[in-house]
C-alpha cells in the first residue's frame, strides 16, 4: 500500500526532467524574441522637430546636435538621457534635456530667438536723415542727434544726410554687446541779403558745382566749411564774391548792387518813353529806379505834340530830374473845330471835337470851359425839345443841370421860370390820364371780345400797389377750388396790368377778363367782367363720326329759353370772382 503512494513524485522528477530541454529551448526563443524586438523598436526611436525663428518660418539652415552629435529631424537616437541643442551665430543658443525611450519622439517646432545686439548712433549737430540699413532690418529717423537700438546681429551699414554733406559708415553688431558710430561733421550757416528785391543768386564750390540756388534773402544750412564762390543778378547786372563759411557759426554774406534813378514828366503828361534802343518803357510822369551809373537818352513822344530828346547823366544813389513842355499840334485844331461845331448847335459833334482836345491837353482849362459851355447849351436844347412836347417836368431838369454847367446864365434862368408855370398844368394832365388809364385800358380788351358786351362790367378798389393786387389775384384763382387757368399778358400801360382767367364745368365755360391799374397814389382800380357760356354738342358724319362741342353765351339774346338755372350760372359766376377779387385784395365781403 506504501509502495504505489511514492510512485507519483517520481514519475513527476521524471517528467520534469524530459521537459526540461523543450523549457530551456523556450527560453531561448522568448529571448530572442526579446532581442528583435528590442532592434525593431529600436530601429523605430527617431526624434522629429521643426525650428522657427520668432514665430516665422527659418529662412538660413541651424544646427541641431544630440549630446554633442548633429541630428536631422527624423535622425535615430539611442535610449536614455540626452542633451538637445541648436547652434547658429545668429540665433540665440538653445538646449534641453531630453530622455528617449522606444519609439517616436516628436520635440514640435522649436522658436529660436533671433541674437540681438545694440547699436549706438550719434549725430553732432543732428541729421537730417539717418539712415540704418542690415540685412534682416532698416531703420530711418529724421532730424536726429542720434538713436540708440537693440538690432539682429550683423553688419550695418549707417549713412547721415545733411543738407549739403553725407558720410556713411559700417558698424559690426554682436550678440549681447553695443556697437557705436558717431558722425560730427564741421557745418556751418550762411545767411544770404541784397540791397535790392528780386536779385537772384547761386552758391558754387570752387570746382564750379552748384550748391544752392535761389532769390534773395536766402540762409543755407548745413553748409561745409570752406570756401565757395557767391554769384548774383539783378535785372541784367552780374556779381560775384567770394563767401567764406566757418563752422559752428551763422556766416552772414550782403550783395550790393548800386543804380541811379531818373524821372521823366512832361506837361501835358502822358508821353511815350523809348530808350535809344527802341525798347518802350511807359508813359510820362516815370521814374527809372534802377540805372547804372553812365549817360542815358530817351525819346519822349505823344500824340499830336512835337517828339522830345532827353539827354542826361546817371549817377549812384542819385535822383535825376528831367521836365519839359510839350507842344500839341492836334489841340488848336480840336478846340477851333469844337467853337464851330458850337456856333452851328451841332452840340455832339463839338462835345467830341472838345475832348479830343482835353485828352491832347487833359488840363487845359479853356477846354474844360468850353466842354462846360457845349454841355449846357446841349441840355437846354434838350430841354426846349421836352417842353414842345409838353413835358415840363423834365425840360425843368435839362435846365437845372444847364445852371451848374453855365452859373448865372441869364438867358436859361428866364428859360426855368417860364417853364415852372407850366408844370401845375402837366402835372393835371398827368393825374388825368393816370384816373382814366385802367378805364382805356379795359375798354380796349372788351373790344377785342364779342361777346363781352352782353355782360355786366363790375369795379372794386383797393389801396395796395398794382403789381401786390395783381399776383393776390392770380394767386386766388389759381389756388382756391373751384380753380381757373390764368393767363397773364405784358402791361398795357404804365401802373396796369390784364389777366384773363377760365374756367371749365359741366354744361359749360366760365371766362373772366380783369384790368386794373393805379388811379392815384393811394388807389389802384380793378374793373372786370365774368363772361358764362353753355356747352352745346353735336355730331357730324363727315369722312366719319365727329363729336363737337360750341359754347353759347348765357344770355337772352343768344338762348330763347333763358331759363332761372342759366340766370343762376350767371350769378355764381360774378359772385365766385367778386369774391376771389375782394379776398385777393383785402376787402370785406358784402354782406
Amino acid at each position: 500500500m506504501d509502495e504505489p503512494n511514492a510512485t507519483p513524485p517520481n514519475r513527476e522528477r521524471h517528467l520534469m526532467r524530459k521537459l526540461r530541454p523543450l523549457w530551456w529551448w523556450l527560453v531561448l526563443v522568448f529571448v530572442l524574441f526579446l532581442i528583435h524586438e528590442h532592434l525593431l523598436w529600436l530601429d523605430r526611436t527617431r526624434l522629429v522637430f521643426t525650428m522657427s525663428l520668432e514665430g516665422q518660418p527659418l529662412t538660413f539652415d541651424a544646427t541641431a546636435t544630440v549630446g554633442g552629435q548633429e541630428k536631422a529631424s527624423g535622425d535615430r537616437i539611442f535610449l536614455g538621457s540626452h542633451t538637445f541643442a541648436v547652434v547658429h551665430p545668429k540665433v540665440e543658443p538653445f538646449s534641453t534635456n531630453l530622455f528617449i525611450w522606444y519609439g517616436m519622439h516628436n520635440l514640435g517646432d522649436i522658436n529660436l530667438k533671433r541674437a540681438k545686439g545694440t547699436l549706438s548712433v550719434k549725430a553732432d549737430p543732428p541729421a537730417t536723415r539717418i539712415t540704418i540699413r542690415g540685412p534682416d532690418f532698416t531703420v530711418t529717423v529724421t532730424n536726429s542727434a542720434g538713436t540708440t537700438l537693440t538690432v539682429p546681429t550683423d553688419r550695418y551699414r549707417i549713412e547721415a544726410e545733411y543738407m549739403h554733406w553725407r558720410e556713411t559708415g559700417e558698424a559690426d553688431v554682436t550678440m549681447n554687446a553695443q556697437a557705436s558710430w558717431i558722425f560730427a561733421p564741421r557745418l556751418g550757416t550762411a545767411q544770404l541779403t541784397c540791397n535790392r528785391t528780386g536779385a537772384s543768386f547761386q552758391v558754387l564750390k570752387p570746382d564750379n558745382t552748384l550748391v544752392e540756388g535761389g532769390e534773395f534773402p536766402f540762409i543755407i544750412r548745413d553748409l561745409p566749411e570752406g570756401s565757395y564762390k557767391l554769384v548774383a543778378w539783378h535785372r541784367e547786372n552780374r556779381r560775384e564774391e567770394w563767401l567764406m563759411v566757418k563752422a559752428g557759426v551763422t556766416n552772414t554774406a550782403e550783395v550790393q548792387f548800386r543804380y541811379g534813378a531818373v524821372v521823366l514828366e512832361t506837361e501835358p503828361p502822358g508821353a511815350s518813353v523809348a530808350s535809344e534802343d527802341g525798347r518802350e518803357w511807359g508813359n510820362t510822369p516815370l521814374m527809372f529806379v534802377e540805372l547804372t551809373p553812365g549817360q542815358r537818352q530817351y525819346q519822349l513822344r505823344l500824340s499830336g505834340y512835337s517828339p522830345v530828346t532827353a539827354i542826361m547823366d546817371i549817377t549812384a544813389d542819385l535822383t535825376n530830374h528831367f521836365h519839359t513842355n510839350l507842344f500839341s499840334i492836334n489841340y488848336i485844331q480840336a478846340m477851333g473845330s469844337a467853337r464851330q461845331y458850337l456856333a452851328s448847335a451841332d452840340y455832339e459833334r463839338a462835345l467830341s471835337a472838345v475832348s479830343e482836345a482835353l485828352q491832347a491837353n487833359p488840363s487845359d482849362s479853356d477846354a474844360t470851359a468850353l466842354r462846360n459851355e457845349v454841355l449846357g447849351k446841349r441840355a437846354v436844347h434838350q430841354a426846349e425839345s421836352l417842353a414842345k412836347q409838353g413835358d415840363y417836368i423834365g425840360a425843368d431838369k435839362q435846365l437845372e443841370s444847364a445852371l451848374l454847367l453855365l452859373p448865372e446864365n441869364g438867358e436859361v434862368e428866364q428859360l426855368l421860370a417860364d417853364f415852372k408855370k407850366r408844370e401845375p398844368e402837366q402835372i393835371e394832365r398827368l393825374r388825368t390820364e393816370r384816373e382814366e388809364r385802367p378805364r382805356k385800358v379795359f375798354d380796349s380788351l372788351l373790344v377785342k371780345r364779342k361777346d363781352a358786351a352782353l355782360f355786366d362790367a363790375h369795379e372794386l378798389k383797393t389801396s395796395k400797389p398794382v403789381f401786390e393786387a395783381q399776383s393776390a389775384i392770380i394767386d386766388s384763382l389759381s389756388n382756391v377750388q373751384p380753380v381757373f387757368h390764368v393767363t397773364r399778358s405784358e402791361p398795357p400801360a404804365p401802373e396796369t396790368f390784364r389777366i384773363f382767367a377760365s374756367q371749365e364745368f359741366t354744361g359749360g365755360m366760365r371766362q373772366c377778363l380783369i384790368v386794373g391799374g393805379r388811379v392815384n397814389d393811394d388807389e389802384t382800380q380793378i374793373l372786370f367782367k365774368v363772361l358764362e357760356f353753355k356747352s352745346h354738342h353735336s355730331v357730324t358724319f363727315t369722312g366719319g363720326l365727329t363729336f363737337n362741342t360750341d359754347y353759347v353765351p348765357v344770355h337772352p339774346s343768344r338762348i330763347p329759353e333763358f331759363t332761372d338755372k342759366l340766370k343762376a350760372q350767371v350769378e355764381e359766376g360774378t359772385t365766385i370772382v367778386t369774391e376771389r377779387i375782394r379776398q385777393a385784395v383785402g376787402q370785406a365781403p358784402q354782406p
